[in-house]
């Protein structure tokens, strides 16, 4: 799984670096653009980041031992 968010993220950080560099020479809030690229870096960065962290926690879970419930029986010792 991680190595599919790995891929996924490398392409919307590859398209955010191409959109940034093809509209960088209006450096403003204005340009959409450039806005669009810096919100696809963003993105990439946080995808790479979910990825990481699911595949971890997927990891923990695979390894966590399940607990086993022991239910005690009460014992009604019957008078004579």
């Amino acid at each position: 799984m991680f190595r599919a968010t790995k891929w996924i993220s490398a392409i919307i950080i590859a398209i955010g670096m191409i959109c940034c560099v093809w509209h960088i020479r209006d450096f403003n809030d204005g340009n959409l653009g450039l806005m669009i690229g810096i919100g696809f870096l963003v993105g990439g960065i946080e995808v790479l980041i979910l990825g990481a962290f699911a595949s971890l926690m997927q990891q923990t879970t695979d390894k966590a031992p399940s607990p086993s419930i022991a239910i005690a029986e009460p014992t009604a010792e019957k008078p004579v």
